[in-house]
């Protein structure tokens, strides 16, 4: 019986172990009000969530995305692997290109003001080489790219929107990128 019991601990003790190292590899902080840094052994990403947190009840979630891959290499990331998860745990996901060119003209206002086709505002900028690749064109044209391919040596920056039925709302929002969370908190900077 004692064998067991030592056995049982072990095996808890080997699995906390491995559950501190994974968590150890992904890091997140927030930088000034808006900015949030987030660190995994595949990406990087700097979300910039400052609209959204200033137009609570909009239909729209905008929010500006600069992602590099992590330390492998290049990072697929598909368009359908992107949503973003609610307060109260809806998940909702990007719109289809065709989605995106309906609204594109009622967002033109929140697009400039966020400068969300621009460049990030701190580490990607001067340490990685921007490629144009994103999942909508700025135009609305046909330009759109089902997976983009950021590396450890190059980033993509773009805007993400959500249409979020009944207005977006103060409280803990995830970006999903795959299995990378981002975390966010919306209405907490008044």
């Amino acid at each position: 019986m004692r064998r067991s019991v030592l056995l049982a601990t072990a095996i808890v003790v080997l699995a906390g172990g491995i559950q501190f190292a994974s968590a150890q590899e992904i890091k997140v902080s927030k930088e000034g009000k808006w900015r949030i840094w987030y660190t995994s052994p595949d990406l990087r990403a700097e979300l910039d969530f400052h609209w959204a947190d200033r137009h609570p009840g909009d239909e729209w979630l905008i929010l500006k995305l600069s992602v590099a891959g992590g330390l492998k290499g290049v990072t697929s990331v598909n368009h359908k692997d992107v949503r973003v998860r609610a307060p109260e745990g809806t998940i909702f996901e990007l719109p289809t290109q065709a989605e995106y060119r309906a609204v594109r003209g009622s967002m033109r206002v929140a697009f400039k003001q966020e400068n969300v086709w621009g460049p990030p505002a701190s580490r990607f900028r001067n340490s990685l080489v921007r490629i144009e690749d994103w999942f909508f064109n700025p135009a609305g044209t046909v330009d759109f790219r089902e997976t983009i391919h950021p590396s450890s040596a190059q980033y993509c920056s773009g805007p993400l929107m959500f249409q979020i039925p009944g207005g977006v709302q103060p409280g803990g929002w995830t970006l999903l990128i795959g299995p990378d969370e981002i975390p966010f908190v919306l209405g907490e900077n008044e």
